[in-house]
Order: C-alpha cells, then structure tokens, then sequence
C-alpha cells in the first residue's frame, strides 16, 4: 500500500510542476496582454495579440482543476473545518469521512459531465487559436479523476497512519 501512495505522491509532483508551468504561461501571456494592449498603445504602436487572452484562459482552466486535484491530497481544499474539528472524535471523524465520500460522488459526477463536454467539444473551435475546444474540456474529467485518486490516498493514508482526519490539513508538507 506504501508503494501504491508513494506512486500517487510522484504522480502529484509532476502534476505539481505541469501547475507551475501553466502559471508561467498564465503569467507571461497576461504580461504580454497588458505590454501589447497599454504600453505599445500608449506609445503610438497599434497591434493587437488575441491569443494571449486565449492562451491565459485555457492555461487558467487546466491549472485550477490539476491543482484542485493535488490539492484533495493533503485536504487543503477549502471547507468549513472548524466545526468538525471542535467535534468529539466519535462524531467528527465520521463527519468528515462522510464529506470525502460525498466529495468523491461529486468528483465522479465530474468526469462524467466533463466526458460530455469533451464530446461537445470535439466540434467547437476556439475563436483565435484555432484549436478545438476538446483539448480545454479534457481539463474537467482529468482534474476530477486526479481528484477522486487522491481523495482515496488520503483515506488510505490516513487509515495506515492511524491519524484522525480531522486534522490531515495540518499535516500537509510545504510546497
């Protein structure tokens, strides 16, 4: 089982890297956006560069959902912890268990919309790059998916670690 998670954890380190390279696009197509679109305009330059808007978009909508999922590892998606956490063991622990599971339905019911929009997808076009929309909708199914494995890591580990899951955020390395 150790192996199985140490997988997920590699797993989750690349995603990790693939998140911060789509930050680095995100970061320089808005720059580029803002240069074009302000500074070359106040300068008298009129050009214009569409796909930057585009380009930050799309790379937006994959980091959100890749990062979403990496995030379930650890438990550092947003949730109202603070009630579980004042709970009596015998009654938080179970709440929370209950949350993952209603979160994984959630996450299944994800990829199955998301398999929907990806067929829908496969006929749209995007405006400026041209590309179709497919490749943007993948984002959904996949984060979902990420989602539901870590979700089930974190049970695993949990229950071989023998901690209470109240407190898995606390325990969730740096980054």
């Amino acid at each position: 089982m150790h192996s199985i998670l140490s997988a997920i954890d590699k797993l989750n380190a690349a995603v990790t890297v693939l998140v911060g390279l789509l930050l680095m696009v995100v970061t320089v197509a808005v720059f580029g956006q803002v240069t074009v679109r302000f500074v070359l305009t106040a300068g008298g330059i009129n050009i214009s560069a569409p796909w930057t808007e585009e380009l930050a978009r799309y790379a937006l909508i994959w980091m959100v959902f890749l990062g979403a999922g990496v995030g379930v590892r650890h438990a550092q998606m947003i949730a109202l912890e603070f009630g579980v956490r004042r709970l009596p063991a015998r009654i938080g622990i179970p709440v929370r268990y209950l949350s993952i599971v209603l979160c994984v339905a959630f996450f299944a019911l994800m990829v199955w919309v998301g398999i929907s929009f990806v067929d829908l997808g496969r006929s749209e076009t995007s405006p400026v790059l041209g590309i179709t929309k497919d490749y943007v909708y993948w984002a959904m199914p996949v984060g979902a998916g990420l989602m539901i494995l870590n979700a089930l890591a974190l049970v695993l580990d949990i229950g071989l670690s023998g901690r209470d899951i109240r407190f898995a955020a606390d325990d969730a390395p740096e980054i």
